[in-house]
């Protein structure tokens, strides 16, 4: 994808208006950037002639206000057991299952392997920890209703 933008010199505070540009620059991949110094009678700013991919969405922080009291306790269940496994494994948490993935998980409740197919990046896990995990849902949600 291309983009072009216009960063202006401003007279009164001495230096470049480049927030846009930097905040576009940081949420997206450059792959190349074309600058033209522009400088007129009236005016001075950079041209810049961006090359860019969008940047991949990365999972988002779980909303955990929104949970129940039952759903927290699933939360809190499904982390403890990804941390056990993972210091079993010896490996960091997170490559076992990020939070976004554990909170998904508790909003998608999945009954069986292949409802993991819907939530990003367990589609190739739920063969591994599917039946673990759906064990785990269901006796959380019965403590509760006891």
């Amino acid at each position: 994808m291309y983009k072009l933008m216009v960063v202006r010199f401003d007279s009164s505070s001495g230096s470049y208006d480049d927030a846009e540009f930097m905040r576009f620059c940081e949420s997206n991949k450059i792959l190349h950037i074309d600058k033209e110094f522009v400088q007129t009678e009236s005016s001075v700013y950079y041209s810049f002639f961006i090359e860019y991919l969008p940047a991949v969405k990365r999972f988002e922080k779980p909303d955990m206000k929104s949970m129940s009291e039952v759903e927290m306790s699933q939360y809190n269940r499904l982390r403890e057991w990804r941390n056990e496994l993972a210091a079993s494994e010896g490996i960091p948490a997170y490559i076992i299952m990020y939070n976004a993935q554990l909170y998904e998980i508790i909003k998608r409740q999945p009954q069986a392997k292949v409802d993991f197919c819907a939530i990003k990046g367990m589609k190739s896990k739920a063969d591994k920890y599917g039946e673990q995990i759906i064990k785990l849902l269901q006796e959380t949600e019965l403590e509760h209703e006891e």
